[in-house]
């Protein structure tokens, strides 16, 4: 079961025309006022609005509150430079502005000057001590037009084959959570299949080539002895399976049953490293999509135990997947000795919730109220939400 863990973040006092934090705070000193009045403290200092789209629900976002707004270095540079804002795109005023900003995603972190003109954006974030520093480079990337997405684009309009221009602007979309397959078409449509396997080219692919009925996927595939000579055997698979996971995922969810047997027998075919792995996790989304659960039972059984028995977050979400879909008793007993084993691994709120939970459903009351208990204690240590292990624990103690 996925469970958001709440983060407490220390209250901003704001006033009728400015804000502080307190001592006991540091980070980012955000505008929590009107956009109109955030946009007008933006003209009155000739400065850049930057925009923490977010969503109260977003794990990644409270990651990034926690983890890189409070870095002396972010804070130090952004609130010198920029007028920072940060706004829930689903309520209020942020309904707008996400309709304006066209944000999809979360985070989504926006560059938009005093005219209210969007110059810049990234998207995401990534879970490394080094991303503070990268987040600075964004800033700064946002206040030269170069290396902006629009200056990025008009370079790159300037000449498609231009391999640098190209990659930095393809680059810049994809950090962005925008598409980019227009974008990359036109960039190989200029290059032979033959020039593919160069080091400027293995880049193009190997980052942004994920469609495995492309001409230079096949190309890849079709040569990969020659581009695992160049670029090692391990880098190539990688990307090969890869590309066919994708394919796989975006099968399942245009529900194109053809395409993804298709895809499948070429990974069956293919004799790269961890193929049954890939097909069976496939298999897995597949069967789910379709609620087929007999054959999500039978497969699930077979995989956990080959390739993620030491995976405490897979085995979590298919006993979750058990619990809410599975009534067959022998499969919801594999399902209690799967969360079982992830609570040994992993001993959090999470994972004893959905313990209490499949107990449950077996009727074992007495371990499960005991497993709901210790979910319900872990989660005040951890500043989670249980009051859903509290609805449970009402249910298990009314068993008879």
């Amino acid at each position: 079961m996925k469970k958001i863990i709440t983060l407490f973040i220390a209250a901003t006092f704001i006033t009728a025309h400015s804000f502080a934090q307190s001592e006991t705070e540091k980070g980012i000193e955000f505008n929590h006022n009107s956009w109109s009045d955030i946009v007008a403290q933006a003209k009155k200092e000739n400065k850049l609005i930057f925009l923490d789209a977010y969503a109260s629900w977003c794990g990644p976002c409270k990651w990034m509150s926690k983890n890189v707004f409070t870095n002396d270095a972010v804070a130090a540079y952004y609130n010198q430079t920029f007028v920072c804002a940060k706004i829930d795109m689903e309520k209020g005023e942020g309904v707008a502005l996400a309709k304006k900003f066209n944000v999809k995603n979360y985070p989504t972190l926006l560059y938009i000057d005093a005219n209210e003109t969007l110059v810049h954006r990234t998207c995401g974030v990534e879970y490394t001590p080094e991303f503070s520093a990268t987040f600075i480079q964004n800033g700064k990337d946002a206040l030269i037009p170069e290396k902006r997405i629009g200056g990025l684009h008009k370079a790159f309009e300037n000449n498609y084959a231009n391999s640098e221009n190209a990659f930095a602007y393809i680059n810049a979309l994809d950090k962005a959570c925008s598409s980019y397959s227009t974008e990359l078409k036109q960039y190989f449509d200029t290059q032979k299949e033959s020039d593919l396997a160069s080091a400027t080219n293995w880049m193009m692919v190997s980052n942004f080539v994920n469609d495995p009925n492309s001409r230079e996927f096949n190309y890849l595939f079709t040569n990969r002895d020659a581009f695992a000579k160049q670029h090692t055997k391990d880098s190539v698979d990688e990307k090969i399976a890869n590309v066919f996971e994708n394919g796989l995922h975006t099968a399942i969810q245009n529900k194109n049953d053809q395409d993804y047997l298709f895809i499948k027998k070429k990974v069956q075919m293919s004799g790269i490293k961890n193929s049954e792995a890939l097909m069976m996790k496939s298999d897995l989304d597949f069967y789910k999509s379709k609620k087929d659960w007999n054959n999500y039972s039978v497969t699930a059984s077979k995989y956990i135990d080959k390739y993620e028995i030491k995976n405490p977050q897979m085995l979590n979400s298919v006993a979750w997947t058990f619990y809410e879909n599975v009534t067959e008793k022998r499969m919801l007993e594999l399902a209690e000795s799967w969360i079982k084993q992830a609570v040994e691994l992993q001993n959090n709120y999470a994972y004893n919730d959905t313990y209490s939970a499949v107990l449950y459903k077996l009727g074992k009351k007495s371990e499960a109220e005991a497993a709901a208990e210790k979910a319900i204690e872990l989660a005040k240590q951890e500043n989670s939400d249980y009051k859903e292990t509290s609805e449970l624990l009402v249910k298990i103690k009314a068993m008879k």
